[in-house]
């Protein structure tokens, strides 16, 4: 009988076995669960509405000043873009503006971490122009002022947001309601975890064989959003459920609901996440949070399972769709009447247009942070200000040019579309007396490629460069040898042989393949003509055109041979156009910046930042070259910008790159300088030159930010003008056919007369007397 028992009590001794390690396993298991939660209670905390203040970044004021030319500083869209608005009546109120034909009546608005309190001020204007500035209360003038600067950006965290915390008790009840029913109609019964939606999630996940629906409640979100990552695993899910749990012992429904309604995440706007509901209010409908209407509050509410899917900016369609989904949920749990849902499903959905290009300037904003943190000494606290240099109506403008011609390239050159490499650009605009960037657009959609083109691509500039070979053979003319080096030298453009390193033979070809004989240098730049440039090179020597080019901003590695006068060294955008950047200020080199200063919370001053300015070459030097590239406009390689509609006396140099691989183009007033790069980023060619691709989106651009009275360049002290023979390069006589008024440093100017069509009786008498 022992041995036929001893079967059922082994059978009895390993079922004991079996329940008492599943209850020491559910026991253990239960243990780390509450020390966790216990261990988790003393640090685990709902965000307030005062904590994680982002850091704002703000853009330039509009200086307020007589000659201000209030159309071209497109003066309404700055007023609109500031929170203005334009009344019938008198201005009130600090915001009221009113547009007369001889006068603009603004209120400003109060500053007080500037200690500014806003007034009424009169802008007497004549033709347009500001001719004085006129206090409203005492009619007394007034110095100039500028606007309060514009809010370009906010950044919390590794997201962009702009986030207003909105209390609970100033969200409407429609919009409170519709989330809780879609999201968690169950949120005032569960204590953090509701059972019967993890269960009904778990049969539906059954029945459809794939994971289908979650059955996280409102709190569970909230913890996961703010605690956990989103990867979808076990340990996270028990992790989120205590802290759920948490959550609902320290604080009240409301608190929890307040918070989650704050913190969500319900999309993003290029570079920008848009977090809790005020935020998206006002992204996607363009109102506030207060203004909601039934219908728009449930989609909002619909956003919440999926914001890019059901984005109403990339899709109307399925954004009506889940808002009716939301609407028929409400209806079901009675908590609208059938009046309601019916006027509510019939209602269109009316959005507001992503602004993302307007306010928020995502490549310049990753550009300041990097910029920032340098130049500040280390992390800008929460909270911070950061002053920059963007203005945010030229940024609009370079960011729509930009992708307009983009797409007009592509139209008239179907070529250019490819589905696996989209056409690309840059463009960047400069205060070359400040350096400040003014706008930067870095590619023609950053949401699609967040690379830089302006600073962190590196193309060869091709003839861009030559305009640093003449800069650097005006500068050297002290200590070359031999005869002065001017804008009246000839150069022999001819078939010619250059030995390199190799041993191999290097013969630079014109871009027709035509040779003209002996030209002149102002000649050779106008038309970007390549074997004058190279022979310039030689004349001037590769470690003078490098140091030139070291002085004037370049940071890469350059070619130690002659090539480099046709631009075969990489640069970066802003590198070239900072460096012409020198020549419309007279020689003086400026630093490129993107930030004015930064303030700490408490308003104390963290960092101010002066211009960084060094004179690199002569006034004359640059001057000279100037001219030259004021030539190229008018009758040279970019003739085509006044027929565009530039007006301005501007300056500038195509560039063109070996098989047409980059186009570019930079030209430059006394005030403003412009650079535009048009390309692949693999580098396939183009087929079009800088004229064609790039010039046609600069233009664009200049006419649209460069004023008609912009001022011309300044003839420094040491320059002289000379008439003088176009095919000798010596002082014209009566019996040229041709003269030409030549800028010349003094004392190097030509003293002869042309040789080759003669002297008249009055250059005779002029040489005799030693005039």
């Amino acid at each position: 009988m022992k041995a036929k028992r001893d079967p059922i009590a082994r059978h009895f001794r390993s079922r004991r076995f079996l329940v008492l390690l599943v209850v020491g396993t559910g026991a253990a298991l239960m243990s780390l669960l509450v020390g966790y939660g216990v261990y988790i209670w003393t640090f685990l905390a709902l965000p307030r509405h005062d904590e994680r203040p982002p850091i704002l970044i703000y853009g330039a004021s509009l200086l307020l000043e007589p000659g201000l030319q209030l159309q071209e500083a497109h003066f309404k869209e700055r007023l609109d873009g500031l929170g203005y608005h334009q009344v019938s009546s008198p201005v009130q109120v600090p915001g009221d503006y009113t547009l007369g034909e001889q006068f603009v009546d603004l209120y400003l608005h109060d500053l007080p971490e500037a200690h500014f309190k806003g007034f009424p001020l009169r802008l007497s204007m004549e033709n347009n122009r500001v001719t004085k500035l006129l206090s409203l209360v005492d009619h007394e003038e007034v110095l100039p002022l500028p606007l309060e600067p514009p809010l370009v950006s906010g950044v919390r965290g590794s997201s962009r947001q702009f986030r207003e915390w909105v209390p609970l008790s100033s969200i409407p009840q429609h919009v409170k309601a519709a989330v809780v029913a879609i999201e968690d109609h169950r949120f005032y019964e569960h204590h953090g975890v509701d059972p019967q939606g993890v269960a009904r999630a778990l049969w539906t996940n059954v029945k459809s064989g794939r994971i289908v629906q979650g059955g996280s409640t409102i709190t569970q979100q909230l913890a996961k959003n703010l605690f956990y990552t989103h990867r979808r695993t076990w340990i996270r899910k028990l992790k989120e459920a205590v802290a759920a749990l948490v959550l609902e012992v320290k604080y009240s429904k409301d608190e929890i609901l307040e918070a989650y309604l704050n913190e969500i995440y319900l999309g993003q706007a290029a570079s920008v996440g848009i977090f809790g509901l005020g935020e998206a209010a006002e992204r996607y409908l363009g109102k506030s949070l207060q203004e909601v209407t039934l219908a728009e509050g449930a989609l909002l509410a619909g956003l919440i399972k999926s914001p890019n899917t059901y984005s109403p900016w990339n899709n109307l369609d399925a954004a009506r769709t889940r808002r009716d989904v939301v609407l028929q949920r409400l209806r079901e749990e009675g908590l609208i009447s059938k009046e309601d849902w019916d006027l509510a499903v019939e209602a269109p959905v009316r959005i507001a247009p992503a602004q993302e290009s307007i306010n928020d300037a995502p490549y310049f904003v990753d550009f300041l942070l990097t910029q920032a943190e340098a130049t500040a000494g280390g992390v800008v606290p929460p909270g911070a200000k950061i002053l920059s240099t963007l203005d945010p109506v030229l940024q609009r403008i370079a960011d729509d040019t930009l992708k307009d011609g983009l797409v007009v390239l592509q139209s008239a050159h179907p070529t250019l579309t490819k589905k696996d490499q989209p056409l690309q650009g840059a463009l960047l605009a400069l205060d070359p007396r400040t350096g400040g960037i003014l706008a930067m657009v870095g590619g023609r959609d950053y949401r699609h490629s967040q690379f830089n083109r302006v600073v962190q691509a590196r193309r060869q500039p091709g003839s861009l460069f030559k305009a640093l070979v003449y800069l650097a053979a005006f500068e050297a003319r002290r200590s070359l040898n031999g005869e002065a080096i001017t804008p009246a030298t000839l150069v022999l453009d001819e078939p010619v042989s250059f030995q390199t390193a190799g041993a191999a033979s290097w013969s630079p070809q014109n871009y027709d393949r035509q040779f003209r004989g002996e030209v002149t240098m102002r000649t050779a730049l106008e038309k970007s003509l390549n074997v004058p440039a190279v022979r310039v090179a030689q004349m001037v020597g590769v470690p003078r055109l490098i140091d030139i080019s070291r002085k004037l901003g370049i940071e890469g590695p350059i070619e130690e041979n002659l090539s480099i006068a046709l631009g075969t060294s990489e640069v970066s955008l802003l590198e070239i156009t900072a460096a012409f950047g020198a020549l419309a200020q007279e020689g003086m080199y400026v630093t490129p910046t993107s930030i004015r200063g930064v303030v700490a919370p408490t308003g104390e001053t963290l960092w101010f930042g002066l211009p960084q300015r060094r004179h690199v070459v002569s006034a004359e030097s640059a001057f000279l070259v100037s001219s030259l590239l004021k030539g190229a406009v008018e009758r040279g390689t970019a003739a085509g910008v006044m027929a565009m509609g530039v007006k301005a006396p501007v300056a500038g140099k195509t560039g063109t790159t070996d098989n047409y691989r980059d186009a570019w183009f930079v030209g430059y007033t006394p005030d403003l300088v412009i650079g535009v790069w048009v390309g692949f980023d693999d580098g396939s060619p183009l087929g079009l030159t800088g004229a064609q691709a790039a010039l046609p989106i600069w233009a664009d651009f200049a006419r649209q930010v460069i004023p008609s009275d912009s001022p011309t360049f300044s003839v420094p002290s040491g320059i002289v003008t000379r008439e003088v023979d176009p095919q000798t390069g010596r002082l014209a006589t009566s019996r040229c056919p041709e003269a030409f008024t030549e800028m010349f440093m003094a004392g190097t100017e030509p003293t002869d007369y042309c040789p080759l069509h003669g002297m008249g009786l009055w250059e005779r008498i002029k040489q005799n007397l030693g005039l």
